[in-house]
């Protein structure tokens, strides 16, 4: 990478962005893909910082490993509980050491933060991870995603903390360069990439791919491999004293009548959708209207911050006689209208429908996703049989959790066209999953008519399940095959056994139409392959409880949503950082074209000379970068602490001036450590609150000399009186005091105060008053009326 192409990296504040560059490098094996991503940070200020950057991963992706590189110090990261990661990187950053702590923001979301990267220098982050990518017929299309667009709605409503919301600054420009080799049979397809100006090479074994110059990180990338080898293979590897069997299976299960459709079409009409993602749209609903036939019933529907229900004048609804009806029934996505209806495919309604999406734009505002699934679904449909629900978007909001549960009890189908050039993977992945539809994802240049022809492929067949594994031998675990089974669509299915497994594995697929139906595949021989317990490991963790999940994670080394890789690098004496770091969030890259910003299916990726083509537009953003203390004090990065059973909004309140006068009364009691612990316990116990003053703390029993120094930390270095209470809680929880403390009274107790980024400052000053602190004496630095005696 080019010190220029660095020089550039700054915010619109003239602040220089720590991220310097990504490089990834990667091979594909039959269907498993393994990457190896490089991220270079580089602290060119005089001050110490921390670094943080959200990144999206593939939503099925196994991330395995974490290693850190500073100078001639090479690092690697251990996987443990997610608390403990996070309190030990706590515990380095506050001792002036230097540590990383990768960490699961949300589905395909991972956050990095590189705290203590001293003035001047320069770390290398390397991350691994690993995916079973699909295949339909002899298509199989392989993404690396990049960026985060833009999303809708509050992240911090939705599971990520403020330090993990991912921002973007229009003025970033992060190179990227990547390779990947496609080994075996796979090498023999043609490889293309409608995203990127690539280069191939034939190399030993395979073909090699490298992205032209000039390449950032404003789009995923995108290859395609058509003519794939499209064989079942199986494939056995060791695991520890047993072995893991993956078996690919390429079910061909098409019935000569296909049924005909009860479909409903919603699609995603807000700002984020404009330029090159709703004309991408347009096309899609085109092609699906030029599918329909008369014995099909459509109904079709655009939302943002409301939905409009389209409907055609005159058009027969099925069961009901003619009738005439208004254009379109609109309503607000938490309170559907009825009105929407079924129509019959007729040429005359399709042709309306056609000349309603020409028209259409995303001009709709918000991505009220939830609301109009929900108005969408009641729906009434002609009969009782298969309700199927195509839905186009870009999937860009943070509210996932939400809608996939809600469409999992609608007992609709959903099929997701993902459009734009990045996506929301996860959004689209689970929506399908969940409700055992499928989906597609189409970047601005990629062909979505081919997109439309497979899903309608999938839509015209009658629904089939896997209802038998029968494998050579027990297995003693599984994990759970997918809801339904498409024709051509790649079935892949993991056990693990005590002994190997020899013979043929027997797949049982049922459905109305088709009856029974049976596939094999031989149990391949044991092959050196550690990778595969790994990604095994990892599609068993959604089934198993929350304990049982973060135990399997540990056992086999993976982020998860129960554990984070950690990595510390402990400095010399004189080399610690000697303040606590600066925080300087990366912001993304604009993900090209989103919101009409540019068009990308109108041009190349790359120019000739490799230079970006697209202009970046300079826009009043604020800088990604701020004081911790900035932080503290901010709505946009206030913390809350999980404390006593309650959140506690940490506002700043004086001290009590009746305190010092209580104090002075000789009246305060004051009782050990572990008897106030003791009390403390009882009030969790009991539902109380915990104290969240000094004067409420000093009645439970806190030693009178230690509250005046509390007090003096609130007073004359403006901390937050209920941080410094809550964070004196903690450490005497965490001290030889708490031993007598249950797990679950502790871990109240503690709350989050010790992962609390923005609570390192109190807990650096609290530290040193309650060091010497026993169960049974606050040996501590004497008060002021004891040193005068």
């Amino acid at each position: 990478m080019s010190t220029a192409a660095a020089a550039i990296l700054k915010t619109i504040d003239g602040d220089e962005v720590p991220l310097r560059g990504v490089s990834a490098s990667g091979r594909l094996t039959g269907l498993l893909f393994e990457l190896t991503v490089e991220q270079i940070f580089e602290n060119a200020g005089k001050k110490n910082i921390e670094a943080v950057y959200t990144f999206p991963v593939p939503h099925r992706a196994v991330l395995l490993g974490l290693d850190l590189e500073i100078g001639e110090r090479k690092l690697s990261g251990v996987a443990v509980r997610r608390k403990v990661a996070s309190e030990r990187y706590e515990e380095a950053i506050d001792e002036g050491n230097t540590a990383a702590l990768l960490e699961q923001a949300g589905d395909g979301l991972y956050t990095l933060s590189l705290g203590n990267l001293l003035a001047g220098e320069r770390a290398v982050i390397r991350y691994r991870y690993a995916e079973l990518l699909d295949r339909h017929e002899d298509y199989i299309r392989l993404c690396v995603p990049t960026v985060i667009a833009p999303r809708y709605g509050e992240a911090a409503a939705h599971g990520l903390q403020p330090h993990q919301v991912p921002g973007v600054d229009l003025l970033a420009s992060y190179p990227f360069s990547l390779a990947i080799d496609v080994l075996g049979d796979q090498a023999g397809a043609a490889l293309s990439s409608p995203t990127h100006l690539i280069a191939v090479s034939t190399i030993e074994g395979g073909k090699r791919i490298v992205l032209g110059a000039g390449a950032a990180l404003d789009r995923d990338f995108i290859l395609q491999l058509t003519g794939a080898v499209t064989a079942s293979a199986s494939v056995t590897a060791r695991n520890g004293d047993g072995y893991v069997s993956l078996v690919s299976l390429d079910p061909q299960l098409r019935e000569e009548t296909l049924r005909s459709l009860c479909l409903k079409l919603v699609v995603d009409c807000s700002g984020s959708m404009a330029g090159d993602s709703i004309a991408q749209a347009r096309r899609a609903l085109l092609a699906v209207l030029g599918r329909l036939t008369p014995a099909d019933a459509v109904s079709l529907t655009r939302f943002g911050s409301n939905f409009e229900h389209l409907m055609a004048p005159g058009a027969d609804v099925p069961g009901e006689p003619a009738r005439s009806v208004l254009s379109r029934v609109r309503g607000k996505p938490r309170a559907p209208k009825p009105g929407g209806a079924m129509a019959t495919a007729s040429p005359p309604t399709v042709e309306w429908f056609r000349h309603a999406v020409r028209e259409m734009d995303a001009d709709l505002g918000g991505t009220e996703l939830e609301g109009a699934l929900q108005a969408v679904m009641a729906i009434p449909t002609p009969d009782a049989g298969v309700k199927d629900l195509l839905l186009i978007t870009d999937g860009e909001v943070w509210a996932v959790e939400q809608v996939v549960d809600q469409a999992a009890r609608a007992g609709h189908r959903l099929f997701v066209v993902a459009v734009g050039a990045a996506p929301a993977e996860s959004l689209a992945r689970q929506l399908s999953e969940k409700t055992g539809g499928a989906c597609e994802f189409v970047s601005p240049n990629e062909d979505i008519e081919g997109a439309i022809l497979r899903m309608f492929q999938r839509l015209r067949e009658a629904p089939k399940r896997v209802t038998k594994v029968e494998w050579p031998v027990t297995p003693d675990w599984e994990v759970p095959v997918p809801a339904m089974v498409f024709s051509g669509d790649t079935l892949h299915l993991l056990a693990g056994f005590r002994t190997k497994p020899t013979g043929d594995v027997r797949v049982t697929i049922s459905g109305a139409a088709c009856g029974e139906m049976q596939l094999r595949c031989a149990a391949g021989d044991p092959v050196d392959l550690a990778i595969l317990p790994r990604v095994a490991a990892a599609r068993r963790l959604a089934s198993l409880e929350d304990e049982e999940a973060g135990a399997l994670a540990e056992q086999y080394q993976l982020v998860s949503r129960q554990t984070s890789f950690v990595v510390v690098q402990v400095r010399a004496e004189g080399e610690k950082a000697e303040t606590l770091p600066e925080l300087k969030a990366v912001g993304q890259m604009l993900a090209a074209g989103w919101g009409a910003t540019g068009r990308l299916a109108d041009m190349p990726a790359l120019s000739l000379s490799g230079s970006l083509m697209a202009p970046r537009a300079s826009m009043d953003m604020p800088s990604p970068s701020f004081d911790r203390q900035m932080a503290r004090e901010s709505s946009t990065y206030g913390s809350r602490a999980s404390y006593g059973g309650g959140w506690f909004k940490r506002a700043f309140s004086p001290v009590d001036f009746s305190l010092r006068s209580y104090l002075k009364s000789g009246l305060a009691p004051h009782c050990s450590p572990q008897d106030l612990l003791a009390a403390l316990a009882r009030d969790v116990t009991e539902g109380n609150p915990l104290p969240t003053t000094l004067t409420a703390l000093v009645e439970r029993g806190f030693p009178a000399h230690l509250l005046e120094q509390l007090a003096a930390l609130v007073e004359s270095e403006s901390h937050e009186e209920s941080d410094v209470v809550c964070v004196c809680i903690a450490l005497l929880a965490r001290s030889a005091a708490g031993a007598g403390l249950s797990i679950e009274n502790r871990a109240v107790l503690e709350g989050t105060v010790m992962t609390d980024r923005t609570l390192r400052s109190v807990r650096a000053a609290v530290q040193p008053l309650l060091a010497n602190v026993t169960a049974t004496s606050w040996e501590t630095l004497e008060s002021p009326e004891e040193q005068d005696s």
